[in-house]
């Protein structure tokens, strides 16, 4: 016990800062943004990646904050854990969070050009995942950064007979991606499980208008976006077990808000980007 505490102690002083959900989170995200899109956004998305998938530039963002620190604040927003409501002037008074940078980014989207518009492109991409993740949406403990936590599970990835591991972290990295990497062996199969599972069932996922992909989680406004999230942050935050060790039975209690979450993220990212990529107008509304 001595030297788990200690190893615990030294990866949380040292870990800084989580960054989001990990490669395989905004991954799924955006691969279930991908068969969404309109032709007019998926022709623009073609051409400004060149080909390549909305997958392979969803940790852009995080890659690029060693060598743009302002861009840190863009990726949370720090509500009070037992307030339901954001309050501007409490939780984004300089407009530097992940809010006021989504506000931003609808019309740069849109309405600029060249590497300017490819680098608003793999930042929405990015944040619309944030938004969606629990702990981005919590003020205390840096968003559970500060807790240190015994992953501790078998998962439902991992063959009947093989034993738990203690993986040492912190709260928030626990959320980014252990959880994930423990419910499937490869993040595409996250993809299956959710177009299987909550896109199909789920009644807000249902799409209302064949035409335009809407769906009934749409008509809301980044701020509502960070609400609905922050109202899952207790859920998941005081299911947390005493000792601090997340088992299977944790997983398995909170595997409902992961994988709404993620559902979530990646039908509200394909909206975004029909929307701004459809629209005739600069800024876009």
């Amino acid at each position: 016990m001595r030297s788990f505490a200690l190893v615990a102690a030294l990866t949380g002083a040292l870990a800084g800062p989580a960054l989001a959900w990990g490669p395989e989170g905004h991954s799924i995200v955006a691969e279930v943004a991908q068969p969404r899109l309109s032709a007019p956004a998926a022709q623009m998305v073609a051409k400004l990646l060149k080909g390549r998938s909305l997958a392979s530039i969803a940790s852009w963002a995080d890659d690029t904050r060693a060598t743009r620190p302002a861009t840190g604040a863009w990726h949370f927003v720090n509500i009070p854990l037992d307030v339901g409501a954001y309050d501007h002037g409490r939780d984004c008074a300089k407009d530097d969070c992940i809010i006021a940078e989504l506000g931003r980014l609808r019309s740069d989207l849109r309405c600029t050009t060249g590497d300017a518009q490819v680098e608003a492109l793999k930042f929405a991409v990015h944040f619309v995942g944030d938004i969606h993740q629990p702990l981005h949406t919590v003020a205390e403990a840096a968003g559970g950064n500060t807790i240190d936590v015994d992953v501790f599970m078998r998962g439902l990835a991992t063959c009947p007979t093989c034993k738990a591991a203690h993986a040492p972290t912190n709260f928030h990295a626990a959320w980014d991606e252990n959880l994930i990497q423990k419910t499937v062996w490869a993040w595409g199969a996250y993809v299956d499980r959710l177009e299987n599972g909550w896109l199909a069932t789920a009644p807000d996922a249902k799409v209302e208008d064949p035409a335009t992909n809407h769906t009934a989680i749409d008509e809301t406004t980044f701020k509502q976006w960070a609400e609905e999230t922050h109202k899952a942050a207790p859920t998941v935050w005081y299911l947390r077990p005493a000792d601090d060790v997340l088992d299977d039975r944790y997983l398995r209690d909170v595997l409902p808000v992961l994988d709404r979450q993620l559902g979530v993220a990646g039908l509200r990212l394909a909206r975004l980007l029909n929307q701004a990529y459809e629209s005739n107008q600069c800024p876009v509304r």
